[in-house]
């Protein structure tokens, strides 16, 4: 059995980020099961989780945040925590930026090997590949996936005409030991003639030949040589492991990608998450959690709960109470019932996630930016999708999505505050 792991001790380390230039502060603590990675921002004190809902740019890097809060260039050290096999981890950030260092994640795997990485006492979580799967992106991008009992990368990169990189591909099987020796060391490159076009975009401040490979057209630029004749291709894949953290949770297969970059990364791990993440909950599950009863019990069935996000559906018949007086010639689904349909949705998520649930109830405390598109009529299946936008303590705050038929019929932010319950109804 596969244990989850932390680390054994806080470390504390600094460096400049290599888009902004700015000095950055970095603390690494312990942190307890099914923590999960975690940024906190400081001084703001916000939290971040390292999940693909929390990307706001792919541009030259990924960077992760909420609302005005940003973290830049986080793709190393999520990299390096994947492929050392750290699954619960608090990371204290005191910049805007990670330190770039050599421009490889071999620092970030050093610091960790020095703060020690320990196993914990409970089963390390898998999602698992049951069938072979198909991201296509524009440009020839492709990324396939397919079962396997190991984590294989196989990555391919190709410049048309260029002397010097014309193309490239290599595959690793993916453990803690191959990573670092075979995929920590890679530096970030960059063709030379692409460097002004970067720096008119406000990047690489913090770019040198110490933390960047420049290959040009009659030859490379790297300090002390490559380390592997194959050296960029090897970043891809370390870049790709770093955004394959972003799903949140561990998976096992064969993995092929082709042309590939930070965006289309964070979009194969989405498509993952909807394919393999999430759980499937019948009405009866449904009963075991929610308090709601008939008539007002709006949910028929969860289609997908993740982490952060849910999709629950809504099948509308005719023979639903509220048709006898809305409009009966005519019948509507009264707006204010598809609102309480999506806060049902979300509830459901929410409550998933607590201990002790049944002794809590969650009560809708704020319903924002609301708007309805269309009218839902009988026969209609509303699919709600709610994305969990934050979790402190007692409040939680949800961004939420009806449609039928693909086409938004409503959406809306919800805020609900959970409570103490004086006795479970039934």
């Amino acid at each position: 059995m596969e244990r989850q792991r932390t680390i054994q001790k806080k470390i504390e380390f600094s460096g400049k980020g290599i888009h902004t230039g700015e000095e950055c502060t970095i603390r690494l603590l312990p942190a307890e099961v099914d923590t999960g990675i975690l940024f906190v921002k400081k001084p703001e004190n916000v939290k971040i989780e390292a999940h693909y809902s929390r990307v706001l740019s792919t541009t030259r890097g990924t960077t992760l945040g909420y609302r005005e809060v940003k973290i830049h260039t986080v793709e190393h050290i999520l990299s390096a925590l994947w492929g050392m096999g750290i699954d619960n981890i608090v990371i204290e950030v005191e910049g805007n930026e990670f330190p770039a260092f050599d421009g490889s994640s071999a620092p970030y795997v050093d610091y960790l090997i020095e703060a020690g990485i320990v196993e914990q006492d409970t089963r390390r979580k898998y999602v698992e590949i049951k069938r072979p799967f198909l991201y296509r992106g524009e440009d020839g991008v492709n990324i396939f996936l397919y079962p396997s009992d190991t984590l294989e990368i196989s990555f391919g990169i190709s410049y048309e005409n260029h002397p010097v990189i014309s193309s490239q591909y290599a595959t690793f099987n993916i453990t803690p030991e191959s990573y670092k020796k075979e995929i920590a060391p890679a530096r970030t490159y960059i063709l030379e003639e692409e460097i002004e076009k970067v720096r008119k975009m406000g990047l690489a401040k913090g770019g040198s030949l110490s933390n960047v490979v420049v290959i040009k057209k009659d030859g490379v630029l790297a300090e002390g040589g490559l380390r592997f004749f194959d050296e960029p291709v090897r970043h891809k894949i370390l870049d790709f492991i770093g955004d394959m953290a972003l799903l949140g949770k561990r998976f096992k297969g064969k993995i092929v990608a082709e042309r590939s970059g930070h965006r289309h990364h964070v979009e194969f791990v989405k498509l993952v998450d909807e394919q393999f993440g999430g759980e499937k909950l019948s009405i009866h599950d449904i009963l075991k959690i929610m308090p709601h009863r008939f008539p007002f019990l709006l949910v028929d069935r969860i289609e997908y709960l993740g982490e952060d996000r849910v999709v629950g559906i809504k099948n509308v018949t005719y023979n639903e109470p509220f048709f006898q007086g809305h409009f009966p010639t005519d019948p509507v689904m009264p707006g204010v019932l598809i609102i309480e349909a999506m806060a049902q949705v979300g509830g459901f998520m929410l409550l998933y996630k607590v201990k002790d649930r049944e002794n809590k109830l969650l009560y809708f405390s704020a319903i924002d930016k609301a708007r309805f598109k269309k009218p839902v009529r009988p026969g209609d299946v509303i699919e709600f999708e709610l994305t969990l936008l934050r979790f402190g303590g007692r409040v939680a705050k949800m961004k939420g999505v009806a449609r039928v038929e693909g086409k938004i019929v409503a959406e809306a932010e919800l805020m609900a505050t959970l409570v103490e319950s004086n006795g479970r109804n039934t």
